[in-house]
């Protein structure tokens, strides 16, 4: 609750928030919440590097005018140091305002293939021409090399006859599938180069990666800034029904690819002119807004894409030839399938769940596979959470209740909020304490009542888990778990048959397994058979850049993975309220955990 001379700061990618003085500037909210923004000049006005957007504040002072023009200022673009508080403000901040930057995961499961990429370059020394042989330009290369060429772009037509003349005839010839893309002079066939991204509603992650080696050179994460115009994918697809906000969407997300392409170079020391080829996963949404395409028939049943076959288009990132994954079904992306193409099912039950805003389920053996999505929300993002804040420093991954309550932070910085490990493992820990009920509800009759103020549970001097944070969590858990269990009952199995659950995903590589069961998220299995396998999508992606094989598991992946949707399902909201309770109501789903609650919480006593 703010008070009269207070206001509440929203700081977005970061989903933190704190009341604050009315009569403050933004950047010393901003400080004070643990977000560290660019400002060599003091807070003067005078540097231009504490850039942030503010929706709906019009006043700006001659300051900002030096550094935006009348487009950025009417969207909001401002200096924190001169935004004066005076009521409730979200406030966007762009990556490059940012000093410190947020934990995001970029290392994924990786196996073996057969290096066969799209993009070939081939090294000729041909014949010149002369009068007893007048062959055309194309005709004599398509005589000198093995693979056909079945087309030929305008851009190699256009710059063959001097790029073969200049170079005596010595030319490397770029080939996109059976298509002549360019033409370089001498041998440059050993830089031959491609990116792999994974969009997520939260995170874009670019890969740089060595096409003759198959090695990964570079990777580089930013923020996804569609964030500054919705936190989840419905948001987002309402405010993208106008033509004129799709292109917003669709822009801010090509500028971050853009610039992952320029980090990307830089780090590993590639012109991007030797990079021939992007490989795009995302889920259904992001997949949309990135190509542009509307994604009104995704907002209202029956939840159909436009398109769900793989694509391979001229972009407009550097000119860029694209190769995007394919998608299974409605809410269910090329995300889903970059996973199971880096990590294939086999004779196995196993069940693969990429935990986010959006998230995907599924289920099956590489014979037969189900697939779901469930609306999480973005509580586990910081969202909607009274303390929550997304994975920085500083932000609480692990608690542990024992004599005490002990918080572990990352970079083991000073508490400034909760990030979503840091939800699952408080939430489990008073779970099995009894400082809470099957039904989420705070107790008082327990050794730590003390900490239960105004229906909170403090962890430290200043940050809690609220009544409504708990609220928060079910609904979240709720929906993931029952899309669990319906896929498991429409597979036709039992939790016994389950051999593996395998964690995908940013979020998924840091979730505390144990407290994960503790609360109901994932099945009771042992934790030797839960596997986090990281950001599996982008690993999907950069297999595809290097293997055409591997884009034809992709599409066979589209096309068997059974789609189930759960809205149509009319057992879906009764398995959503059981999944409500901590772990579940039916505890027979939780014999392990079941044992651990007999003996520690009054409310589960046997």
């Amino acid at each position: 609750m703010t008070s009269m001379t207070e206001s509440l700061i929203t700081f977005q990618p970061m989903g933190r928030r704190i009341p604050f003085e009315n009569g403050g500037t933004v950047l010393e909210a901003a400080h004070a919440a643990g977000i560290q923004l660019h400002a060599v000049c003091g807070g003067k006005g005078l540097c231009g590097k504490c850039k942030v957007q503010v929706r709906g504040y019009e006043s700006y002072t001659e300051e900002e005018t030096k550094f935006f023009s009348t487009d950025e200022l009417e969207q909001g673009f401002r200096l924190a140091c001169q935004v004066i508080i005076d009521r409730n403000l979200t406030v966007y901040i762009p990556e490059k305002s940012i000093v410190r930057k947020q934990r995001i995961l970029v290392e994924g499961v990786t196996r073996q293939i057969v290096l066969d990429p799209n993009v070939q370059k081939i090294f000729l020394k041909l014949p010149k021409p002369t009068l007893e042989d007048q062959r055309t330009d194309i005709g004599r290369i398509r005589d000198s090399i093995e693979p056909e060429i079945s087309r030929v772009s305008i851009e190699a037509l256009d710059e063959l006859p001097s790029v073969l003349r200049d170079s005596d005839f010595e030319v490397t010839l770029v080939l996109l599938g059976s298509e002549l893309a360019g033409c370089e002079q001498g041998d440059t066939s050993q830089q031959n180069y491609g990116a792999a991204f994974d969009i997520g509603t939260t995170t874009v992650v670019g890969y740089l990666v060595d096409l003759t080696t198959g090695e990964e050179l570079a990777v580089c994460a930013r923020m996804n800034p569609q964030i500054s115009f919705g936190d989840d994918v419905i948001s987002r697809i309402n405010f993208g029904q106008a033509r004129e906000n799709l292109e917003k969407l669709t822009n801010s997300l090509k500028a971050c690819l853009l610039e992952i392409i320029d980090e990307l170079s830089e780090k590993a020391n590639v012109s991007t002119d030797e990079i021939y080829e992007l490989s795009i996963a995302g889920n259904a949404v992001m997949h949309h807004l990135f190509l542009g395409i509307s994604p009104r028939s995704l907002a209202v049943a029956p939840y159909v894409p436009v398109v769900k076959e793989s694509l391979s288009v001229r972009s407009d990132l550097y000119g860029k030839r694209m190769y995007v994954l394919p998608i299974i079904a409605g809410f269910v992306g090329a995300d889903t399938v970059a996973d199971l193409v880096a990590y294939p099912f086999d004779h196995r039950l196993r069940m693969l769940i990429d935990i986010g805003t959006n998230c995907e389920v599924a289920l099956g053996t590489k014979d037969h596979i189900l697939a779901c999505s469930a609306a999480a929300g973005p509580a586990f993002e910081g969202m909607h959470i009274k303390h929550g804040m997304r994975a920085a420093p500083g932000a609480i991954e692990e608690i542990e209740i024992d004599d005490d309550v002990t918080v572990k932070t990352i970079d083991d910085e000073k508490p400034q909020g909760i990030a979503g490990s840091g939800l699952i493992s408080a939430t489990a820990e008073m779970v099995k304490w009894g400082i809470i009920d099957s039904s989420g509800r705070l107790q008082r009759d327990h050794r730590f009542s003390s900490r239960i103020q105004d229906e909170q549970f403090m962890l430290t001097d200043t940050i809690s888990l609220t009544q409504k944070d708990l609220r928060e969590i079910q609904l979240a858990k709720g929906a993931i778990f029952a899309a669990q269990q319906i896929l498991l009952k429409t597979y036709g199995a039992e939790v016994t048959d389950l051999e593996e659950i395998v964690l995908a995903g940013a979020f998924g590589s840091y979730i505390p397994k144990e407290s994960a069961k503790m609360i109901g998220l994932i099945f009771d299995l042992p934790t030797e058979n839960i596997k986090s396998i990281g950001n599996a999508a982008g690993v999907g992606a950069k297999l595809c850049l290097l293997s055409k094989a591997e884009r034809e598991q992709a599409k066979d992946i589209s096309e068997a993975v059974e789609y189930i949707e759960l809205s149509s399902r009319a057992d879906f909201q009764q398995e959503f309220m059981d999944a409500m309770y901590f772990p579940h109501s039916h505890m027979e789903l939780f014999p392990l955990v079941k044992r651990i609650l007999s003996e520690t919480s009054p409310y589960f006593a046997e």
